[in-house]
């Protein structure tokens, strides 16, 4: 990913289109497109690999923001993650698609996580240090989120909607999971 983003660089840099001095900014940003498109391509192939392009929507709709704001684990490289966040994808599809875990179980268990995940707060990461202001925001969206999650789990929950219920569940397992280990890790 790293040699394709210095090849754009330098080829809009030879363009005339950026500076010498904005440089290092365009090839971050070159990269950071290039690591999430890659990402979003390979979920989408392994959505319609299992034909399960829905599940795959709605399991990123929850791990998305909540990642974003409740931070977590974080590999060293990108391809670590990627590998990671597709392996966390294809079990969570692959859990619903083969498993089926009671209603009032996927409920619990997504209560249980979110709570926790409420209790330890944002994860900071050593790579990208918050100051408080910064924390106090990401744990304000954390709960919206989870706020967003909760009222969710229990239209699912009325609707009898065991699958979907259960990836809720799976996802927030992870997300809760991922949270403590990386604050027991960047302490």
């Amino acid at each position: 990913m790293d040699h394709m983003a210095t090849k754009l660089t330098n080829y809009i840099l030879k363009r005339g289109v950026i500076e010498e001095k904005e440089y290092e900014i365009y090839k971050y940003g070159f990269l950071c497109f290039l690591e999430v498109f890659m990402s979003t391509v390979t979920s989408i192939f392994i959505a319609l690999f299992l034909k399960m392009l829905l599940p795959c929507l709605f399991f990123f709709l929850l791990f998305i923001p909540m990642r974003s704001f409740g931070g977590g684990l974080h590999f060293r490289n990108y391809f670590a993650c990627y590998i990671g966040s597709c392996l966390v994808l294809t079990l969570s599809l692959l859990a619903i698609k083969h498993l089926t875990l009671p209603l009032t179980a996927s409920l619990i268990i997504f209560i249980f996580f979110a709570l926790f995940i409420v209790l330890i707060g944002p994860v900071d990461h050593p790579n990208r240090e918050v100051d408080a202001s910064e924390n106090s925001t990401f744990k304000k969206r954390t709960n919206i989120t989870i706020a967003f999650a909760t009222a969710i789990s229990v239209l699912l929950y009325i609707l009898k909607n065991t699958s979907y219920l259960m990836l809720e569940a799976i996802v927030f397992a992870f997300l809760g999971i991922s949270a403590a280990i990386g604050k027991i890790a960047y302490r």
